[in-house]
Formats: C-alpha cells, sequence, structure tokens
C-alpha cells in the first residue's frame, strides 16, 4: 500500500505545471427537465377546417356533388376533411373566410391552460393543409392575410400571452405532408392519391425550409418546443438534413427547443410521441396526444366525446407509466371552444387544482399491469392512489411497510396488510390517496390460493399491450369498466401459492360471434379456445363458462385476446377453484 502512496504522489508531483488542458466533464443534460416534470399540456389544432366545422357542399375530386341535402361530414379527424372529402384545391381556399378568428384571445386560452392545470401548449402554426397562422410574406396567398382573420398573427397573440403566465410554448408544424403546395411528399388529393415525383418533392422541401427560416424569425426566440408530424412518408436522408438544418442552423434556434421524433423515419428527436398508445416501460422520455371527442379539428358532428372519468384516466393512466399527456382543444373557426369542451376542461382543472401533487413531477410508477380502483402515480417513495371504479381499494404488489396513508387534503385513511398488498378503508370516489413507504419494492401478482374459492380480474387491472381507452366508468356495470372493441391481448399476473384447475367465466358484450383465447403465457397445457355466441348489443354483458384450466405454482400471467369475428367489450373474468 505504502508504494502505492507514494507513487501516486510522485506522478501528482511530475504533473505540476504540465501544459495539458484539464479533462472538461460534460454537464448533464437538463433540457428536458421542465418537460419531465409539466406532465399535462395542451394541444391546438386550429386552421381553416376549423371554420367548415366537419361540412362540405361542393364538388368533389373523386366524381361526388356534395349537396345540402346531402353534405360530405366528418365525425372524426375533421382537420383531414380536405384530403376526406376530396375539396378542389381552389375551392378549399374560398373556405379560408370562414376562419374569421374574431372571438379568439390568446390571453383567454393561455389563461385556460393555466388554470385547467396545463403546463405548455402546443398549436399549429401549420397543419397538412398547408395554412399558416401568421401573416406569411415566403406564402402570402396561404395564410391569415387572405382570410376572414385579416392578416392577424395568431400565433404570436397566444405565444406571448402563454409566456407571461410562466407556460412553455410549441408549434405543431406538417413539414412533410401538405396537400395546396406542389412537390409535397405523400398522397395528395389533388393527384388523385398520387404522389409528386423525386425532383418536385426536392422543390417543395426547399420551400418549406424557407417557410421554417420565416417561423424561426418570428418565433425563435421563444420557442420550447418543436413539434414535427408525419415522419412515415419521409424517408429520405437528404430531406431530412434539409429540414432539421432549416431549423438548428437558424440564429434564433437555441439549444433549449425540444424536438419531438416525428420529423422523419430516420429523426429520433428528444422525445416520443405514441398516438394513441401506452409506452409501459419507456426507455426516453414521451408524450401521449390524445382528443377529447375524437377529431383533432373542430367538427359540429363529433360522436364520440370523453367525459371527465374518461380524461382524467387517460391523464393518470399515461402519467403512471411515466409519460405526459398532451390533450387537444378545437376551436372554432371564430376561435371560441364550444361549452361542453370549456366545461369540462373546468372539471380536470377543479381535479388538477386539489391533486397536482400527484401528477406534477412524478415518475414510472414501477408498476406494468394495473390496479381494480384506478391508477397509481408515484414520487420517490410515495404512491399516490387515483380511485375512480370499484367497491373498494385494494393494492396489490407491494408489501413494504408503510408510514403514512393520508389524503391530498390531510384525512388520515385506515389500511390493513392483505396478501401481497393492502387495503386501504374510507377512501372516496374521486379522491387521491398519498402513501409513503419506508421503500419501495415491486412485486406484481395477484394472489391466489386454496384459501380463496375465486378470483376476479376487471379491464381495469389489465395489461394491455399498446394500450386502449377504458369506457363505462358511469355505466354502472358491477361499479367497473369494460375494454370496447378489444383487440390487443389482456394479461394479468399472478402469485398462484398452491397448484389447482380452474374453471373460467368471462363477462363480455357484443354486436356479433366471434372467437377469444385464454391461455396461460409460457404453458402449452393451460389453453382455452371458445366461440363466444352474440349478445344483444355492446351494453348487454353476459357471463359465459369458457373453459377450465389446470394454473400451475408461482407466478403465471394469464392472458385473454379476442382471435376473430366481431368486436367484443371485456369487463372481467373470474376464475373459481375446482375442488377434487
Amino acid at each position: 500500500m505504502k508504494k502505492i502512496i507514494i507513487a501516486l504522489l510522485f506522478l501528482q508531483l511530475f504533473c505540476i505545471g504540465c501544459t495539458h488542458d484539464p479533462i472538461e466533464v460534460s454537464p448533464p443534460d437538463t433540457r428536458l427537465n421542465w418537460f419531465n416534470d409539466a406532465k399535462f399540456g395542451m394541444f391546438i389544432h386550429w386552421g381553416v377546417y376549423s371554420g367548415m366545422a366537419g361540412k362540405y357542399v361542393g364538388p368533389s375530386l373523386y366524381g361526388t356533388e356534395y349537396t345540402e341535402a346531402s353534405p360530405f361530414l366528418c365525425n372524426w379527424s375533421a382537420e383531414w376533411i380536405l384530403s376526406q372529402a376530396g375539396i378542389p384545391r381552389e375551392r378549399y381556399k374560398k373556405q379560408a373566410k370562414n376562419f374569421t378568428a374574431t372571438q379568439f384571445d390568446g390571453n383567454e386560452i393561455a389563461s385556460l391552460a393555466k388554470e385547467t392545470g396545463m403546463k405548455y401548449i402546443i398549436i399549429t402554426v401549420k397543419h397538412h393543409e398547408g395554412f399558416l397562422l401568421y401573416p406569411s410574406i415566403i406564402q402570402p396567398d396561404w395564410c391569415t392575410s387572405i382570410s376572414g382573420a385579416n392578416g392577424r398573427d395568431l400565433i404570436m397573440e397566444l405565444l406571448t400571452a402563454a409566456k407571461s403566465k410562466g407556460l412553455k410554448v410549441g408549434l405543431y408544424f406538417s413539414q412533410n405532408l401538405d396537400w395546396m403546395v406542389e412537390g409535397s411528399l405523400g398522397e395528395i388529393p389533388q393527384l388523385y392519391g398520387r404522389k409528386y415525383d423525386i425532383e418536385k418533392n426536392r422543390t417543395y422541401i426547399n420551400y418549406t425550409c424557407k417557410v421554417i427560416s420565416e417561423i424561426m424569425d418570428r418565433y425563435g426566440e421563444i420557442l420550447d418546443v418543436f413539434w414535427w408530424d408525419i415522419p412515415q412518408i419521409n424517408t429520405s436522408q437528404e430531406f431530412t438534413n434539409q429540414l432539421q438544418n432549416a431549423l438548428i442552423k437558424h440564429k434564433n434556434y437555441n439549444k433549449r427547443i425540444l424536438q419531438n421524433d416525428r420529423l422523419s423515419t430516420l429523426a429520433n428527436g428528444d422525445f416520443a410521441t405514441p398516438e394513441g398508445v401506452i409506452i409501459q416501460k419507456p426507455e426516453r422520455p414521451y408524450e401521449l396526444c390524445i382528443t377529447m371527442d375524437g377529431s383533432w379539428g373542430y367538427t359540429d358532428y363529433a360522436n364520440n366525446k370523453k367525459t371527465k372519468l374518461e380524461l382524467l384516466y387517460e391523464i393518470t393512466n399515461t402519467v403512471s407509466k411515466g409519460g405526459n399527456l398532451l390533450l387537444n382543444i378545437s376551436p372554432k373557426g371564430d376561435g371560441s371552444l364550444h361549452p361542453d369542451a370549456l366545461k369540462l376542461l373546468k372539471e380536470i382543472g377543479d381535479y388538477m387544482q386539489i391533486n397536482g401533487e400527484s401528477i406534477y413531477g412524478t415518475e414510472h410508477s414501477g408498476f406494468i399491469h394495473g390496479q381494480d380502483f384506478g391508477r397509481v402515480t408515484r414520487k420517490g417513495n410515495s404512491l399516490y392512489l387515483h380511485y375512480y371504479v370499484g367497491d373498494k381499494v385494494e393494492l396489490y404488489g407491494i408489501n413494504s411497510p408503510i408510514l403514512s396513508a393520508k389524503t391530498i387534503s390531510g384525512r388520515n385513511i385506515e389500511y390493513k396488510k392483505i396478501p401481497n398488498g393492502y387495503k386501504f378503508i374510507g377512501l372516496k370516489k374521486g379522491e387521491v390517496a398519498k402513501v409513503i413507504f419506508s421503500s419501495i419494492i415491486i412485486d406484481e401478482g395477484f394472489p391466489i390460493s386454496n384459501k380463496m374459492k375465486e378470483t376476479n380480474l376487471y379491464a381495469m387491472s389489465a395489461l394491455a399491450e399498446g394500450g386502449l381507452s377504458i369506457n363505462g366508468f358511469e355505466s354502472g356495470f358491477v361499479n367497473y369498466n369494460s375494454w370496447i372493441n378489444l383487440w390487443p391481448d389482456l394479461g394479468w399476473l399472478l402469485k398462484v401459492e398452491d397448484p389447482a384447475k380452474y374453471d373460467i367465466y368471462t363477462t363480455i358484450s357484443n354486436g356479433g360471434p366471434g372467437e377469444l383465447e385464454i391461455k396461460i403465457e409460457g404453458d402449452n397445457n393451460a389453453y382455452i379456445y371458445y366461440q363466444y355466441p352474440t349478445t344483444k348489443g355492446y351494453d348487454d354483458y353476459q357471463e359465459m363458462k369458457v373453459g377450465s384450466m389446470y394454473i400451475k405454482l408461482g407466478k403465471q400471467e394469464i392472458i385473454f385476446k379476442r382471435v376473430g369475428g366481431s368486436p367484443l367489450n371485456f369487463a372481467s373474468m373470474r376464475l373459481v377453484r375446482v375442488d377434487n
């Protein structure tokens, strides 16, 4: 040991006076700190399509003449109405007169986002229709200058208002797809679904880079996010580099500006943006975007409006897996919001004001499968139990000692130990419990033993590959919920203390016959195939015995899957022990 110390001292003395530069250690990348903490943002889809409200009357490129008696109507994705209806370009340009923005107030929208509990705003500066929400010099004949908005810079009005309220801001920009400009990538309605050749694509990319530069001239100094879209139609490294350089080599570019992963198939960006898919084990920051009614752009004909509980589920489900939720609003052509949307945002804001501690600054909960009562979010050694459904709150998968259990408002909650978890008593639906543990070690699995005659597995506690929305929160069906139009696998992890044979029952509804399978993952002998009969519709849930299987000792994952036939709604699966 002495020889080592002497050698180190000699080396240190020898290096005194050396002219080599000290090794520089790169500081940790903190650019995403605010994004990771924010958890909740506002998406705004707004453009010429908004003034159409999902309805078109006139000629179609596809050979149909839409009339007042038989118009083209959008009840989903109304921002795609140009493409869906096949509206000729010159005909579509006439719709700009209905984009007036007379009721739009950037300060009111920013205040609404803040009151709803949102921490950032992303707005469409240009969607696939190509219309620019500011007075453009690069594209003066397709921007607010030729619209009912009379040349207002609607983007600057919103961004400056949002910044004044402490919100982060970003711009959605459709760089690869533009139905109104010659040379755009992708399938073009004006070409009857065909594509432009590569040389015209190059002309379009050059034009798009000029638009990006113009946007950065105007807003680059205050931007926090640049949100690209439609990556799948750009597989060119040449085009990817051009578009990227137009942004990052601009004089107003700052490294604080985050980019999503939708520039092209060749660009990863700073964060992922799965659409309609929950990432169960994220390897990087991600953001899930959803609509309030099935359409990103405003439509009078939306028929899939979400409830408060459905939206809260979407938020907490995403946050529980470490992601952010970007919730879209759809202003009308005059800039106003539908009263139903305002009401929902107010309800979400009220929840966030009380329970924001359980959302902001949280991390992945550590649970891959769900819980029957709702969702679990996490900060360090604290778990937040969001109670939505069912008649009890039983948390499975953790056995660490509890230091305290209270509602966020501070009321003590009684709890007791149960096999592989805890039961909490006195929590009311809609409340959030904050449970502080001495440490958190996750050991997931529903316990099954000879002491339990049957086990019920519900939709809320399943692992859904791909992730699907829950419906039926307010249907009153056994106080639980169901998956609609089931297509992925649903899985539950079981902790089997002693092996046994079980009769399997499932409660489903459907619109026609079909086939399902139930199996134990990795056990070829534990398998059930069942042809289910027609129920009286999707609101008519029926329990059906589908078969029996032997479940082995230890941790076993039981999988439910629809494999053919009519879509079904799944509510629950019941495992009844067969005593030999």
